[in-house]
């Protein structure tokens, strides 16, 4: 799938109902929905690739164009989908969308709802009213056509006996109320183990999971828009990627918060990316002047942080180390 075009405007929300205790599917063959078309799922390592196949639905597209891609969470599949929008400037064209979407393992079929901006739609999409197939709504669901599906482990059995024909139980389940799934959505996310998203965030940052780990960073900012984790959380994604420009971005957002030493670090290590290292040196002297303590073993999602910045940080204690201390000074970790 080629590189994600920004998000503006855009925000998906998950339609899911709780997870289900097990390992993650493991998807092939062909999935479809008209309105969407044919999408042929295969696994490539633990990235889940969906390419499209026969007409390209409402959007027309190519046959072999990579339109679904993403990692399983549980039964959550955290990616990107691709669609054609229409509406307004912010929403014209083919764009890849950040998206939360729930496999429902009895149903065999995938899900999400997108909550498009302002004036935007998508003929690929349809109503989440059940069994409505009108165009321009706001839902995808894949239904599986043909070919296995596999699953590290085997998902418990559904209670109760299981339908035939039209539309059973479990995948109702799979098509929840618009009103629902936004609650859902709105609800705050915690990984399995119990952490926060920002925890999470960072534990799949320092696993260079750097894509997961933006979702769950925007997770904890639909929640607090000015939470300085997350968005220091987005700014180590984007150097990580080697996106400085991005990550500078990010900082903007973060204008009168200067109590931290680890913004001033985080800043730093952009304007070194940028090619600014005069700057970077000045922006670590703060984080030192702040009581950063380099000497300190960093927390595992500022490794190469610290690592890239090796330059810098000696230069600027070597300048500090020139200026006598104030009396009772000391340092101590952010």
């Amino acid at each position: 799938m080629s590189p994600s075009l920004p998000n503006k405007g855009l925000v998906t929300a998950l339609s899911v109902i709780s997870g289900l205790a097990w390992a993650g599917p493991k998807l092939s063959g062909s999935y479809a929905m008209d309105a969407y078309g044919q999408v042929e799922f295969r696994m490539d390592g633990e990235r889940l690739v969906g390419t499209s196949s026969g007409s390209g639905g409402e959007c027309k597209f190519a046959p072999g164009t990579e339109v679904i891609t993403g990692e399983f969470q549980g039964n959550v599949l955290v990616g990107k989908v691709r669609l054609c929008l229409e509406g307004g400037a912010e929403c014209a064209g083919t764009q890849d969308v950040p998206v939360m979407a729930f496999y429902n393992p009895q149903s065999t079929t995938l899900s999400a709802l997108f909550r498009l901006g302002a004036g935007c739609r998508s003929k690929a999409l349809i109503r989440p009213e059940q069994g409505n197939t009108q165009q321009n709504g706001t839902q995808l669901v894949l239904r599986r056509t043909g070919g296995p599906v596999e699953s590290e482990e085997e998902p418990p059995s559904p209670k109760g006996g299981s339908g035939s024909g039209g539309q059973s139980a479990s995948e109702a389940a799979a098509v929840p109320s618009a009103t629902g799934a936004l609650q859902v959505a709105a609800a705050r996310p915690r990984a399995q183990d119990g952490r926060s998203p920002v925890d999470e965030g960072q534990h799949l940052l320092a696993n260079n999971k750097h894509q997961l780990a933006k979702t769950q960073f925007e997770a904890a900012l639909r929640q607090d828009p000015r939470n300085v984790d997350a968005l220091l959380g987005l700014v180590a994604c984007e150097l990580n990627q080697g996106n400085a420009s991005k990550a500078e971005e990010h900082l903007e957002r973060l204008k009168g918060v200067t109590a931290r030493p680890d913004v001033f670090l985080w800043q730093a290590r952009t304007q070194a990316q940028l090619g600014n290292s005069q700057r970077s040196v000045e922006l670590v002297r703060k984080a030192l002047a702040l009581g950063w303590n380099p000497s300190a073993p960093p927390r595992p999602w500022e490794q190469q942080m610290v690592k890239e910045l090796s330059g810098e940080i000696e230069l600027a204690r070597s300048a500090k180390g020139r200026k006598r201390p104030p009396q009772g000074s000391g340092s101590t970790s952010p």
